[in-house]
């Protein structure tokens, strides 16, 4: 059986889509223009929040204004402001959006006029202002299909220009694993384990977990996905993924990749899924996902009450059947777990 180890403290950091600085330009000296895309992995239809940021990086105050007479800002706290934001030329007000799956740059700027002008803002030293935007209310004709599409950002008549940021538009999937005793609903981590999920989602799509044995450690987690049968199989290609580690936590519900002793990259097709809360295992393994709804956590408890022999196998053959793979349904969507490890409905 695979041995959940103690890995080194190597975490694998993976940053965000956009998180790289832009570029000052002739002009704006020591400016810079910033994006970066809140989640890389958007389900089509729904909101594609970006962070639009105008960074000072002198140590002289500097005014950000779209005409010589703009309208000061009266406001305490000052966000970049959208006639700021999209001040670039038309028709794209500054932002390029190029689909990259077919090279198409159809981007337009729509539902947008200012109101009352464009305020003036003084930008402190060593100081930054903006604002996060849901593109899609603004470019709907060119977001609203899937694709994976680059960012550019050209503020202040192209002033200014970003740093890239990448947002892959598509149908996000759920899975339902359909055990002896029930089924259990997957919501993935697209944005923390990119390459885990689609490890997980081609394997489940491949039929490669239907019969397959759950294990389990009675009160702490099952374990699921062994290929061979005998709790050490891999898949049976032999393809390994690196870790993924990340910042969720290990709690009742998630779903982690196993590991093979004092080897981080031994990941492949077994996973499991705890029944309690594990921080220890924070940042040792890949949390991928997520139990969601009342009918997966009872599941997971039938599971658990079932009688085991010395080697973790239940008395009784229990079983993966299938795993059913399907977009994402809307009550799921905005299911996000808290650093508490508690569940909650995201407000974007």
């Amino acid at each position: 059986m695979v041995r959940f180890a103690r890995i080194a403290c190597a975490v694998v950091c993976v940053g965000l889509a956009g998180s790289a600085f832009g570029q000052e330009t002739k002009g704006m000296p020591g400016v810079e223009a910033r994006l970066r895309a809140v989640s890389r992995f958007v389900d089509v239809g729904r909101p594609i929040w970006v962070e639009f940021s105008i960074v000072n990086n002198t140590d002289q105050p500097v005014t950000l204004s779209l005409s010589s007479s703009g309208i000061p800002s009266s406001e305490k706290d000052v966000s970049l402001p959208l006639a700021h934001i999209f001040s670039g030329e038309n028709p794209s007000g500054g932002l390029s959006i190029v689909n990259t799956m077919d090279n198409s740059m159809r981007a337009h700027l729509s539902g947008f006029a200012p109101e009352g002008g464009a305020p003036r803002i003084t930008l402190g030293p060593r100081s930054s202002v903006g604002q996060t935007v849901d593109l899609l209310k603004f470019y709907p004709s060119v977001l609203r299909v899937p694709g994976r599409f680059k960012l550019t950002w050209q503020p202040y008549g192209g002033k200014l220009i970003s740093n890239a940021a990448y947002i892959d538009v598509a149908p996000l999937q759920q899975a339902e694993i359909i055990t002896d005793l029930g089924t259990m609903t997957v919501r993935f981590y697209y944005d923390d384990a990119p390459q885990t999920v689609a490890n997980f989602l081609e394997l489940a799509r491949d039929s490669a977990y239907n019969g397959t044995p759950v294990f389990l450690q009675p009160g702490h987690y099952i374990l699921c996905g062994d290929l061979i049968g005998d709790g050490t199989g891999i898949r049976k290609d032999g393809k390994k993924i690196l870790p993924e580690f990340n910042e969720r936590p290990h709690q009742k519900g998630s779903l982690s990749m196993a590991l093979l002793e004092d080897d981080p990259a031994s990941a492949s097709c077994q996973f499991f899924v705890c029944n309690t809360r594990h921080a220890d295992w924070d940042g040792k393994y890949t949390v991928f996902g997520q139990l969601v709804g009342d009918d997966s956590l009872e599941t997971l408890d039938k599971i658990m009450a079932v009688q085991t022999g010395p080697d973790g196998r239940p008395v009784e053959e229990l079983r993966i059947r299938s795993i059913r793979v399907a977009n994402l349904r809307p009550e799921w969507a905005d299911v996000a777990v808290t650093q508490s490890g508690e569940l909650q409905t995201s407000s974007k």
